[in-house]
């Protein structure tokens, strides 16, 4: 194992050796990423290069070091990680900087006859590929390109460019059509924009493909928005009480007392806590993780452990087990871990 102080050391040794002659970086930057690559600080490392190659490239000659290092696609990750944390501290003209480095490589090869559509997780291909689409002939592309697309969206949202944003991710929709940060930014666009039934549509299709425990609670909290202004008090209370279950935000704080306000009463939160399946079922809402995607990853962690891959059997279990809170899955859960204990050589 590397320690944190020897990847430091690395660092330091790899910035304070760049060449002075312009001329000569990208023969040094290539031959350190040849060096380290497979190195167990090759994130850190991987960083490290995307930021000196931003620093000292024009697009194309960035373009030109992209086709000599080994792993082109860790240094697009660690721009792409750039420039996330940039548009979440809304500096967008520093992000816009960051991704025309990294644009070229969201093209997309949807070409002729043949279809390309992106997964974020196995989790996503096998819910597409079972109950969605099982007739459908597409090959698989990975998703980085479609991430880089997203943030593109991302960057015109806070740029204002509205109709641009709402363009990017319909077509993200179709070329990763199981992905909730998608529908979320469709749905937030709805949202600002006052298109209720359409808001509720895409809150739909979030509650059918969360697969983690933010993005359900999530699709709750925006199910309570929409009841709320709807005026259906009783179901955004439910909706937001539901959230928590999953995640924690100061925003369900803020709505149950918006709602306070403008029902000019406290909610019954007692009588909702006993009836809340009923009156979600009343709504049409679901109670609780879609049961197919439990099912799925129940079923693909059984195949991992019948293959030996119990790392990645536990993996799936403790997804399923966040969502759907069972103490059965615990005690798999549980039985792997000492598995793993057990047959672990130090």
């Amino acid at each position: 194992m590397t320690s944190p102080q020897s990847c430091a050391g690395i660092l330091t040794h790899i910035r304070d050796h760049v060449p002075s002659d312009k001329s000569q970086v990208m023969e040094y930057l290539t031959d350190m990423e040849h060096h380290y690559a497979g190195h167990p600080c090759q994130k850190e490392i991987s960083d490290l290069f995307a930021s000196l190659a931003i620093q000292s490239f024009s697009h194309v000659e960035f373009q030109t070091f992209m086709s000599r290092v080994q792993n082109p696609d860790i240094i697009v990750e660690a721009v792409l990680g750039s420039v996330r944390s940039l548009l979440n501290e809304r500096n967008g003209m520093a992000a816009e900087s960051a991704l025309l480095y990294i644009l070229p490589y969201a093209e997309h090869p949807n070409e002729g006859e043949e279809k390309y559509l992106s997964f974020r997780d196995f989790i996503e291909y096998a819910y597409y590929i079972t109950w969605l689409s099982p007739e459908q002939t597409f090959k698989v592309h990975p998703y980085q390109n479609c991430d880089i697309l997203f943030q593109s969206g991302q960057l015109a949202l806070l740029k204002g460019e509205k109709n641009q944003a709402r363009a990017i991710f319909r077509f993200l929709s179709e070329l990763s059509p199981v992905n909730d940060s998608i529908l979320f930014a469709r749905a937030d666009m709805c949202r600002e924009g006052r298109i209720l039934n359409e808001f509720r549509n895409l809150t739909n299709q979030c509650f059918e493909y969360a697969w983690k425990p933010d993005d359900l609670a999530h699709a709750y909290r925006n199910m309570g928005y929409y009841l709320t202004e709807m005026g259906d008090y009783t179901g955004a209370v439910t909706c937001y009480l539901m959230a928590t279950t999953w995640e924690d935000s100061p925003e369900t704080a803020r709505e149950l007392a918006y709602i306070k306000e403008k029902a000019g009463k406290e909610p019954d939160v007692p009588a909702i806590l006993s009836h809340g399946r009923e009156i979600l079922d009343e709504r049409n809402i679901p109670y609780g993780p879609n049961p197919k995607i439990i099912e799925l990853m129940v079923s693909y962690a059984e195949e991992c452990k019948q293959d030996g891959d119990f790392f990645e059997a536990r993996k799936y279990l403790s997804r399923a087990k966040a969502l759907e809170l069972s103490d059965s899955l615990e005690r798999e859960i549980e039985v792997i871990e000492r598995f793993i204990e057990d047959n672990t050589i130090f």
